[in-house]
């Protein structure tokens, strides 16, 4: 038995824009030029819809849509400390870190060649231990430079480019 819009509502006892709501989630298949409803096959996909949410078998539409706008948020707060400078990509902070440290090793590695020569006729102890002392601590100085945008490099103007663009 075929029947339209109002006729299928008021069989499942819903609205006719619930029955639309519903046939734009991909229920009630429609016949006759999307005019028309065949009767037992949709009050037996409504019902199988409802026992489905009912008992948790079948994600329900408005489920997954919940889900995708949640992770949508996640996605955009993550971007956000992303922008702030609370969160970074972890390669590019392995980037950063090698690079650093490579930097760091080598200028205690030429530490020695470089104090000798301050320290080679030195006979006051103290004056040595300052030198020393002057060449580890800028070694160290070396260690306390941090810079947000040298982590990220391009990585946070892709993203500033991407929500111009629209992109999420």
């Amino acid at each position: 038995m075929v029947v339209n819009q109002k006729e299928l509502a008021q069989c499942l006892g819903l609205s006719t824009r619930q029955v639309r709501n519903l046939k734009e989630e991909g229920m009630f298949q429609t016949v006759n030029k999307n005019r028309g409803y065949v009767l037992e096959t949709c009050v037996q996909e409504y019902i199988n819809f409802k026992v489905n949410a009912e008992t948790g078998r079948g994600a329900s539409i408005e489920k997954v849509k919940a889900d995708h706008e949640a992770i949508k948020k996640e996605i955009s707060a993550l971007k956000l400390r992303r922008l702030r400078r609370e969160l970074h990509e972890a390669a590019d902070v392995e980037a950063f870190l090698a690079d650093m440290l490579t930097r760091f090793k080598n200028r205690l590695l030429s530490l020695p060649a470089k104090l000798a020569m301050q320290i080679a006729g030195e006979k006051d102890a103290n004056a040595v231990i300052q030198a020393l002392d002057k060449g580890f601590r800028e070694a160290l100085d070396e260690l306390s430079e941090y810079d947000p945008d040298q982590i990220d490099g391009d990585s946070a103007k892709e993203i500033e480019a991407e929500d111009e663009e629209g992109g999420e």
